[in-house]
């Protein structure tokens, strides 16, 4: 295994920096065995690494970071599963499923995610009927080795208590190396876009959903109005069409934060900036909702390659969930929030904000549609200082209006808007096995140990 000492690596939109005394790669389950029980040379806290793509700091302290990405053979393509090393990233995985004519029940739009990271942390995508948008509730077995250096298997039939704390245990009862995940034969993909006013969308959203859409958002809030994306199975026809995703993941992987950029450095003013800002937003409407859409796109071509050290394409996000019954009241009020927001400090959100529709979940302890089917809401920026001052705020009126966040994707959380989310009786569960599980807490960082 390779080890270097002393480093300096930030996360992958250069947004953390971390300094781990240790990073190691290991190249199988016996180097992390080592890697966990020999302590003088891997100093805690130890912690797994995947892309870091995570928006929140949570890749460890001083310790040790172990990076999982040489761990990432597929391992075999089984009936209805596949089974791979934990360090493989998902699109990468999704093209080898493609090849096989399968693919993921879940196919979330982030594509540089590691397998390890999905199994054990909180993701998120627009649910199909009968589905759930959190791919770790289709992980049926992994493999781990504990804190202590053991090696353990279990899989939900043996073991579901097991699995229902690992599926949210963002690395602190032990290091995954390997996974068995649900696959299922690749069906052709309905895609359209709909450009409504936020009282349209509420109205529709009933509709859409009795119509077996998954549906997803993005949100205008300075003019208080949504594209939103509908997806379905379309069983019927044989999928073809590739280049209708590819505009689109084109258009949000660079385009669009780049014009924002730039028109934020050629506005000589706020006026000029927010006249710019709407011409663009409009036109990017139009588009998603006249260009977008097919009856026979593949499924697999959603998912979204980010650049590391995106530079002006950077984009960055938050997420809190919220519950479904309601959910529209607190989309005006969030639109509200950030208009007020503006008027208060001078700063607006540069890019449009995101969200999903998604069943509710109960496979994971910390799933953030626990209590009842839900809808997210994700602002999304270049980034910079006045962007993260801005997420405590946001985190406040999230917490203040019910929301759920996750772990890896709500930066700047605090214990007691933890507290308010998952309720006391999730947070001992959770806390009571891990400290079983971790006695001597080799795996619990700063974050974690701050939240938990």
């Amino acid at each position: 295994m390779e080890i270097r000492h002393n480093v300096k690596i930030k996360s992958w939109d250069g947004t953390w920096d971390y300094s781990p005394k240790v990073l190691v790669k290991p190249e199988s389950a016996q180097d992390l065995v080592e890697i966990l029980t020999n302590k003088d040379r891997f100093p805690s806290p130890v912690r797994p690494k995947g892309s870091m793509h995570s928006t929140a700091r949570m890749n460890g302290d001083e310790g040790t970071m172990v990076d999982m990405l040489g761990m990432n053979r597929v391992l075999e393509i089984g009936d209805g599963t596949v089974t791979v090393e934990a360090g493989i990233t998902f699109l990468p995985l999704a093209r080898e499923l493609r090849k096989h004519g399968l693919q993921f029940h879940v196919m979330t739009e982030i594509g540089n995610v590691t397998l390890g990271a999905m199994a054990t942390a909180a993701t998120k995508d627009s649910s199909f009927p009968d589905e759930f948008g959190q791919i770790s509730s289709y992980v049926t077995a992994m493999r781990y080795v504990t804190p202590a250096g053991e090696i353990r298997e279990i899989n939900e039939t043996d073991n579901p208590e097991e699995m229902y704390l690992m599926r949210s245990s963002y690395g602190l009862l032990g290091i995954v190396f390997e996974i068995t995940i649900r696959t299922r034969p690749t069906e052709a993909l309905w895609l359209r876009h709909r450009n409504l006013s936020l009282k349209e969308f509420r109205e529709r959203f009933p509709q859409y959903k009795a119509d077996g859409c998954a549906v997803m958002y993005y949100i205008f809030p300075y003019e208080k109005r949504v594209v939103v994306e509908l997806k379905k199975d379309n069983p019927s026809e044989t999928p073809k069409q590739r280049h209708r995703w590819q505009y689109r993941n084109r258009f949000w992987r660079k385009y669009d934060p780049l014009i924002t950029r730039k028109i934020e450095e050629w506005a000589p003013n706020k006026a000029i900036r927010h006249g710019l800002d709407r011409i663009h937003f409009s036109l990017l409407r139009l588009g998603l909702s006249r260009l977008i859409g097919g009856d026979k796109t593949w499924p697999h071509e959603q998912i979204i390659s980010y650049p590391r050290d995106p530079g002006l394409n950077r984009y960055i996000f938050s997420m809190w969930s919220f519950p479904e019954e309601g959910f529209f009241d607190i989309l005006e009020r969030y639109c509200d929030f950030l208009i007020q927001y503006e008027d208060r400090t001078g700063y607006r959100t540069n890019l449009p904000s995101v969200g999903y529709s998604v069943a509710q979940d109960r496979n994971n302890l910390f799933s953030y549609t626990w209590n009842s089917a839900g809808l997210s809401i994700d602002p999304a920026s270049t980034g910079g200082k006045e962007w993260e001052t801005f997420l405590k705020a946001y985190n406040a009126f999230c917490s203040e209006n019910g929301g759920t966040p996750l772990f890896n994707q709500t930066p700047f959380l605090t214990r007691d808007q933890v507290q308010n989310a998952f309720g006391e009786e999730r947070l001992t569960k959770f806390n009571e096995a891990r400290q079983m599980a971790d006695p001597e807490e080799r795996l619990l960082d700063r974050y974690f140990r701050e939240l938990l």
